[in-house]
């Protein structure tokens, strides 16, 4: 049994839980692990004591509402010493500096010794720059990765917005010029990230009948870039939050219960401040039936709250700095800070409430939907775009969403929706495979 060190700590019954996990937070600053046995004392001497599975529950719980942020790696187990049960918890994490109840320690030897306010500076300025290392850091891609068709239309962007001034002439000058090629010429993570061809980047989606989790609900992994990401996001959203319709002269018209702009501001916000280098997290976007929530991982800089962003009292704090400004050059972002200004406008200007959490995990963002959008009864001359649907069907059963795109005149998200609700009454439906499928007209009568 090794003595006590910079890793390891003994103590010798739960009555010194709290000061056990003061150790794991100073180890864990100290060398990004760490190491506790109860049961032990500092002579190595072993204590018995009861233990049951309620013990380890109630470990896992002071650990995890009291040691921010939560480690990667968290093991909580019973082993035997000398024929005799203690507990062992094993930690990892480089995501310093770490918290025990509310204050930051560093481990000296066998010691924990409370931080002072210069160590705790540095911590974070360090942390800071370790992030950026990850945006710089260079990859084993070729050019031949790389989404040309998507890089082009970006170039392109962005001269149009007048932030770049650049005609496009080959890959590795137009990732030069965005400053996502190292000096050696590799591609930085970030560039693989914004514009790779390999899917580099997970999102979960979800719909849910309910306000919770336990109804059987819509569950979708997604991977692509991040410009593919936004994409699939924004449009995720918008074919599932419902829709008012008007007859205003000769047009119909649609009002989404939640701005789309607004969805947008806040999806691409939740890409260009997400923390990439957790392992295990994902940026989320979930439908409920009384919100719309959208996660990325990795709290707001110092727990800034966004209404200070709005009111311009403070500037935006990037944490990815490549990424945002290539959003930026091609106006997916207007200026660092402002899309919660704009988002917060839209919001009161439609009426729609929201709210917004930041916590050690991640950022968190709620739009509140309207339930008098999904009471509105649409009238029998709006019904008639559902006929000309039906109608296509009934000409060609195998017909697509982009072929009624074209037909009718209206955009993939507005057919996807009619379609949506026309299977949801139960007068059509989809049959076959997704390459061969059909649809079926159930019930005609509409």
């Amino acid at each position: 049994m090794n003595d006590e060190n910079v890793v390891l700590e003994y103590k010798k019954s739960l009555v010194q839980l709290k000061e056990g996990i003061i150790s794991l937070s100073s180890m864990l600053n100290k060398s990004n692990r760490g190491e506790l046995y109860f049961g032990i004392g500092p002579n190595k001497k072993v204590y018995p004591f009861m233990i049951s599975k309620k013990t380890l529950a109630d470990i896992s719980n002071e650990i995890r509402m009291n040691l921010k942020p939560l480690p990667i790696r968290l093991d909580i187990e019973v082993v035997k010493i000398e024929d005799i049960d203690v507990i062992r918890i094993y930690v990892e994490g480089d995501d310093t500096p770490y918290s025990a109840y509310g204050r930051y320690y560093i481990r000296v030897d066998d010691g924990d010794i409370p931080m002072t306010n210069s160590q705790l500076q540095n911590f974070f300025e360090s942390k800071k720059e370790n992030y950026s290392q990850w945006e710089e850091k260079p990859t084993n891609y070729s050019y031949e990765d790389i989404d040309e068709e998507l890089l082009i239309k970006v170039i392109r962007l962005a001269n149009d917005k007048g932030r770049l001034n650049y005609v496009y002439d080959d890959i590795g000058k137009a990732l030069t010029k965005l400053n996502l090629i190292t000096d050696d010429g590799k591609i930085k993570t970030a560039g693989y990230y914004l514009f790779g061809k390999g899917k580099p980047l997970l999102i979960k989606e979800a719909n849910y009948p309910t306000d919770t989790r336990t109804e059987f609900g819509e569950i979708k992994e997604f991977r692509g870039n991040i410009f593919e990401c936004i994409a699939e996001a924004t449009s995720y959203i918008q074919n599932h939050i419902t829709y008012k319709s008007d007859i205003i002269g000769i047009e119909r018209i649609e009002t989404p219960e939640i701005p789309v702009q607004a969805i947008r501001e806040i999806v691409i916000n939740s890409f260009a401040h997400s923390k990439y280098a957790v392992s295990g997290d994902f940026n989320q976007f979930v439908v409920f039936k009384s919100s719309v929530k959208i996660y990325n991982p990795g709290s707001i800089y110092k727990d800034v709250d966004p209404i200070r962003f709005a009111r311009a009292e403070v500037g935006s704090k990037i944490r990815n700095i490549l990424i945002a400004s290539v959003l930026y050059k091609c106006g997916y972002i207007d200026a660092f800070g402002t899309g919660f200004d704009r988002t917060f406008t839209l919001c009161d200007k439609h009426d729609v409430k929201y709210e917004y959490k930041n916590d050690e995990f991640g950022f968190t963002f709620i739009f509140y939907r309207n339930s008098a959008f999904e009471n509105d009864k649409i009238n029998d001359k709006i019904k008639s775009f559902d006929d000309k649907i039906l109608f296509e069907i009934r000409k060609n059963k195998y017909i697509t969403i982009p072929e009624l795109k074209n037909k009718l005149n209206k955009s993939e998200v507005t057919i996807y929706r009619h379609l949506k609700k026309l299977i949801t009454d139960g007068i059509i439906k989809r049959s076959g495979s997704r390459k061969t499928g059909y649809w079926e007209i159930m019930n005609d009568k509409i």
